[in-house]
């Protein structure tokens, strides 16, 4: 029996326009209706998470930043957090200085990009529903500790390879971060260990829910490790080549309301 539902955002429940459908309002809410806690589970922060929370009348504690956050978003209380190590933030920064990398840095409530940047189109029309602003110097005008920094591509054929070089780069100076693709134009540096994964799981205890009892929904490569560990693992048809060999079923795409046919199929 499912008893929590962890759904992904972008590509799951929200397609190109950044918005879902009335019909996947109506089947989250026979959901939640049916005493099953819904959650959503997203490389987002806080903003504009809480936003689409609202709007889909979630109301349970949210995963954010590829699971470094847990947040109870109508108390605006932190359940559970992890932060990049600072080391890291000046290991990237000068690493995307010379190698000519386009880097920007997310906290809860604010996205931080380097001025004079030409960031790629596919990462700003992400940015319409996100609170974000330019800064000059991140060694400087960071005012917190980031929970992720991300690599925007213009050309989404050099993605994979940009992971690899991130990957390798990091091992050399012995700094500590997991690496992983997330869009078709951005590479995601996490704490060391981090994914979508620790944060369900982290959630489904808090609740005192067994992994057998959970189902996630994803459609990319950020999604897979939450679709292995779940009981029941969910990727959108159309998802990347890994989430879809992680998932137990295959669901419709987006356009075609899959998370619904995916409530209707596992929730009778």
């Amino acid at each position: 029996m499912i008893k929590l539902i962890a759904f992904d955002l972008d590509g799951t429940l929200l397609d190109e326009t950044l918005t879902f459908t009335p019909k996947v309002k109506e089947a989250i809410t026979r959901a939640m209706n049916q005493g099953v806690i819904v959650t959503l589970a997203t490389g987002r922060g806080l903003s504009p998470t809480d936003q689409y929370a609202d709007a889909l009348n979630i109301t349970a504690p949210l995963i954010c930043f590829q699971g470094a956050l847990v947040v109870d978003h109508r108390a605006k209380k932190v359940l559970h957090e992890v932060r990049l190590d600072p080391a890291v933030i000046a290991v990237i920064v000068q690493e995307s200085k010379e190698r000519g990398w386009n880097l920007h840095f997310e906290c809860p409530d604010m996205i931080y990009l380097k001025s004079g940047i030409d960031f790629p189109q596919g990462l700003m029309n992400l940015l319409k529903v996100s609170r974000y602003k330019y800064v000059d110097n991140f060694l400087t005008d960071l005012p917190e500790v980031p929970h992720k920094f991300i690599l925007s591509l213009h050309d989404p054929q050099e993605r994979n390879a940009l992971a690899k070089e991130l990957r390798e780069t990091f091992d050399q100076h012995l700094a500590k971060i997991t690496v992983v693709p997330s869009h078709p134009v951005l590479v995601e540096g996490l704490p060391s260990g981090m994914s979508k994964a620790v944060g369900v799981e982290w959630l489904a205890n808090h609740f005192g829910i067994k992994r057998e009892e959970v189902m996630c929904v994803g459609d990319n490569d950020n999604d897979v490790e939450m679709l292995q560990w779940a009981g029941v693992g969910v990727a959108m048809s159309g998802s990347s080549s890994a989430a879809l060999a992680a998932a137990d079923w295959i669901a419709p795409s987006v356009h075609e309301e899959g998370a619904v046919v995916a409530l209707e199929k596992y929730l009778k």
